[in-house]
């Protein structure tokens, strides 16, 4: 007869640690970016909706009254060929762009502009945030000619340098938007 042959058990080794350590972290990662993607489709469009109604807001406090909500903005420019135009843009500051609205009235001779995004060294520029001061706000209907004078902030040179350029940006951009739209034509 044949000799039995043992059957020899194989005991099944533990996963090592770092292997079992990896899956966790490969599970709780996954979760997570589950968690994010489902709240960023929760919050998507009432953050939409609330820029929307700030930007509204904005619009409105420049304007002096309800701004229209059917602006068309073609190249940075709204109302184009009408008695008041919102130009929007951005100027390089000290630690990024600085993004602006600007409404320009009287044939762009004057200017009213408002920073709407930067980042900016907190405590020095707070004077372009006009929640926090009214430089901005005290500059509203300046003559467009008076920008480039404007004195400095000190510690804030670069800032105050941008905040020109913005001024002169949008008279640029208001008047080739105006060409481009052949405002001059349907003024005649």
């Amino acid at each position: 007869p044949k000799p039995q042959r043992r059957m020899a058990r194989h005991r099944s080794k533990p996963m090592p640690k770092s292997l079992v350590t990896g899956i966790a972290l490969l599970i709780i990662g996954g979760l997570c970016g589950l968690a994010l993607t489902q709240t960023h489709q929760l919050t998507r469009a009432p953050i939409e909706e609330n820029r929307t109604r700030q930007a509204q807001a904005l619009l409105s406090e420049l304007l002096g009254q309800e701004a229209p909500t059917n602006l068309r903005w073609v190249s940075g420019v709204a109302n184009a060929c009408g008695d008041w135009q919102f130009v929007r843009g951005a100027k390089a500051g000290y630690a990024g762009p600085i993004e602006y609205l600007a409404l320009l009235r009287d044939t762009g001779a004057s200017i009213s502009l408002r920073v709407t995004r930067h980042q900016e060294t907190p405590g020095i520029a707070d004077f372009i945030d006009h929640s926090k001061e009214d430089y901005l706000p005290n500059l509203d209907n300046s003559p467009v000619e008076d920008w480039p004078s404007l004195d400095n902030i000190s510690g804030a040179t670069i800032t105050h340098k941008a905040l020109r350029a913005m001024a002169a940006q949008a008279q640029t951009l208001r008047r080739d938007a105006r060409e481009q739209a052949s405002c001059e034509a349907a003024d005649a």
